[in-house]
């Protein structure tokens, strides 16, 4: 499937570019389309809606860059996940404003907790809380991204995840002197 490819690929660089200047809510499946000279009839082929192209530039790009990790590195994991947002932070800055029944938030949120989960598996052994720290640490990261990629002249991605490394082995570390009742 060579071909579907190229035309998924196409599809999503436009929406790619056009959300560089517009936010998402005023870009149409029609000026997707137009953007990359395709017929919307190519488009509704391979996506259901805007969202449904969103979701897969997301997974095709990020799940791509993912799939070389080993799952116990985690902060390589979380390191390559700022550099990629970082390389296309307006693109993603424009996503993670869409609120409501297709909130792009929800989609990274289930792709990091899937991430986070993994690991923790390894780390904590007390099940009945590691739902509960997949969460925490999954909406603690998402709003530190945002603010980290909201900022005017935001620390480097690998400064970034190393305050937020520190953050969470401080935790830890306090979370052993000071265990939950």
């Amino acid at each position: 499937m060579p071909e579907a490819n190229i035309t998924k690929r196409a599809l999503g660089a436009s929406l790619k570019t056009l959300m560089q200047t517009r936010p998402f809510h005023k870009i149409s499946v029609g000026d997707i389309c137009e953007h990359c000279g395709m017929h919307r009839k190519s488009f509704y082929y391979h996506f259901q809606d805007k969202y449904d192209l969103l979701n897969w530039v997301f997974y095709s790009e990020f799940m791509q860059l993912l799939d070389t990790t080993p799952q116990t590195e985690l902060w390589t994991y979380m390191q390559r996940m700022c550099e990629y947002f970082a390389q296309n932070r307006q693109f993603y800055l424009n996503a993670f404003s869409i609120e409501g029944q297709n909130a792009f938030s929800d989609t990274f949120n289930e792709t990091l907790e899937s991430i986070l989960s993994a690991y923790l598996r390894q780390e904590i052994r007390d099940d009945a809380f590691r739902e509960f720290y997949c969460d925490f640490f999954s909406d603690a990261f998402r709003c530190a991204l945002l603010r980290w990629l909201r900022e005017s002249k935001p620390a480097s991605a690998e400064q970034f995840v190393a305050l937020c490394r520190r953050t969470v082995d401080s935790a830890s570390v306090y979370g052993a002197v000071h265990p939950a009742p």
